[in-house]
C-alpha cells in the first residue's frame, strides 16, 4: 500500500502534450462539446452530417510564426436549414497568461473569415492557473479607426466541481480533469485522489456515456492527471473490478496505451491472440504460420495446444 500522504511533487510533473490532449478530446467529443458550451447553437446544427476538422488545412494556408504552438480547433459544421450552408467553430485552449491572447483571437477570426467567408462561433477555454487572467475582448483604436472584437470565454478555475459531476454531458468530465490538474500542479497525492474519483465516477456512472466517449475520456484523464508509477499501480488495483466488468467494450487498440489501462490491455490482447490461435489450429494452420501472425511464442502456443 502506498502512503499517499507522503508523496508531494517538488517540481511540476514531466512535460505532457497538453495541447494535443485537449485537441483530441475536443475532436472526439465535439458534439457534447458544442452542447456543453452553446446549447442554442447545438440545436441549430445538423448532427447527421459529420463535422470536419479544418485546422490543418487552415495552417497550411496561413502558417504560424516559427516556434509558436497553440491549441486551436477549427471545425466545419452544418446547419439544419436544408441548404448547403455551413459555419465554423473556432476553439482556443489557453493554458497560460498571455497579454497578446485577445489580439491572437482576433487575428484568427479575420484570417478564418477571409479564407472561408462563413459565420464563425469562437470560444476560448482558459485552462491557466491565474485567477486574474480573463481576456474577453480585443479593442483597436488609432486616430478615428476603432474596432471591438468580443468572443466567448470559459474559465476552468471558476467552475463548480459538484455541478460538473452531476452533469449529464460527458465533456463535463474533461473540464473536471482540467480543473483537477490546475489544483494539483505540485501535489501528486491530491492529484491521485482526484484522478481516482474521476475515473471511478466515469466507470460507475449508471447513465453510461457511449463506448467511444468513455474511451476518449479515459485516455484524456489518464494522461492529463499523471501520477508516479507506484500510485498508478495502486490505482490499477482500485479500479480493476470495474475495468474487468467493462472489458467487453473497451478498445484494445488505443495508442499510446493509457498508463493505468496498460496491464489490462496487455492481458486482453494476449487473450485475443489465444482465441485467434485456437481458431487457426482448428482450421489446420501450421504452428509457424500461427506464431508469425499472432506474435505468440512457441511455448505459449504449446500451452494452448495442451489446453485444447
Amino acid at each position: 500500500m502506498v502512503n499517499m500522504t507522503s508523496i508531494v511533487l517538488e517540481e511540476p510533473a514531466p512535460y505532457l502534450d497538453n495541447d494535443g490532449l485537449w485537441k483530441k478530446v475536443i475532436t472526439d467529443l465535439f458534439e457534447p462539446f458544442v452542447l456543453f458550451f452553446s446549447p442554442d447553437l447545438y440545436e441549430k446544427l445538423d448532427w447527421s452530417k459529420k463535422p470536419d476538422s479544418l485546422e490543418q488545412e487552415f495552417h497550411r494556408a496561413i502558417p504560424k510564426k516559427k516556434g509558436t504552438k497553440y491549441t486551436d480547433k477549427l471545425m466545419k459544421v452544418h446547419l439544419k436549414n436544408g441548404k448547403e450552408q455551413w459555419l465554423l467553430v473556432h476553439v482556443e485552449v489557453q493554458g497560460y497568461k498571455d497579454e497578446d491572447f485577445p489580439e491572437r483571437m482576433f487575428q484568427y477570426f479575420y484570417r478564418i473569415f477571409d479564407k472561408y467567408d462563413r459565420k464563425i462561433y469562437a470560444i476560448a477555454l482558459l485552462a491557466d492557473p491565474d485567477h486574474s487572467f480573463k481576456p474577453t475582448i480585443y479593442k483597436y483604436h488609432f486616430h478615428g479607426t476603432d474596432l471591438t472584437y468580443s468572443y466567448n470565454t470559459y474559465k476552468l478555475l471558476e467552475q463548480d466541481e459538484e455541478e460538473l459531476l452531476q452533469s449529464d454531458n460527458p465533456f463535463a468530465h474533461a473540464v473536471l480533469a482540467g480543473i483537477y490538474m490546475l489544483k494539483t500542479r505540485n501535489n501528486a497525492s491530491k492529484r491521485y485522489q482526484f484522478k481516482r474519483r474521476l475515473l471511478e465516477f466515469l466507470l460507475q456512472d449508471p447513465r453510461k456515456n457511449s463506448q467511444e466517449y468513455i474511451q476518449s475520456l479515459f485516455h484524456f484523464i489518464d494522461y492529463l492527471l499523471e501520477v508516479p508509477e507506484e500510485m498508478t499501480r495502486e490505482l490499477q488495483k482500485d479500479i480493476e473490478p470495474m475495468i474487468e466488468k467493462e472489458a467487453s467494450y473497451m478498445d484494445k487498440t488505443m495508442y499510446p496505451d493509457p498508463p493505468t489501462l496498460k496491464p489490462f490491455i496487455d492481458k486482453w490482447r494476449k487473450e485475443g491472440k489465444k482465441e485467434i490461435a485456437v481458431a487457426m489450429l482448428k482450421k489446420g494452420f501450421s504452428s509457424k504460420e500461427i506464431i508469425e501472425l499472432t506474435s505468440l511464442t512457441e511455448k505459449e502456443l504449446d500451452e494452448i495446444k495442451g489446453q485444447m
